[in-house]
């Protein structure tokens, strides 16, 4: 897979650089998507070449992002099916949303009983 990352900016004031990313199976090139902005003061004293390979290294997460998007906003049925979702509300036990049991949560969160002395 290769990946690209196109500098759209850079922003003195706040030492940030706007950095937009594509992959061979992005629809479009990097440069046509919104940038993210990369604080670039924690790299610390580095080459720019090092600056960039480090942003680069997120580019495997945002391009996923960017394909599932894609995947989502080119599908009709899709769209259709969360439009139907405004105005609705929807409730939940706590046993639907986690698959484990309370009373073993709180006894993993409880510390150990402590013996004390009466003096």
């Amino acid at each position: 897979m290769n990946y690209k990352i196109h500098v759209s900016g850079y922003i003195e004031e706040t030492q940030q650089l706007l950095v937009s990313f594509s992959s061979d199976e992005t629809k479009l090139e990097a440069k046509d998507y919104q940038s993210m902005a990369f604080d670039i003061v924690h790299y610390g004293d580095v080459s720019i070449e090092e600056i960039l390979k480090s942003i680069a290294r997120q580019a495997p997460t945002v391009c996923q992002d960017i394909i599932t998007y894609e995947s989502i906003t080119n599908n009709d049925e899709k769209s259709e099916e969360l439009r139907s979702l405004i105005g609705q509300s929807f409730d939940y036990e706590f046993s639907d949303l986690f698959d484990v049991d309370i009373s073993s949560r709180a006894n993993a969160r409880a510390p150990e009983p402590i013996e004390s002395e009466t003096l």
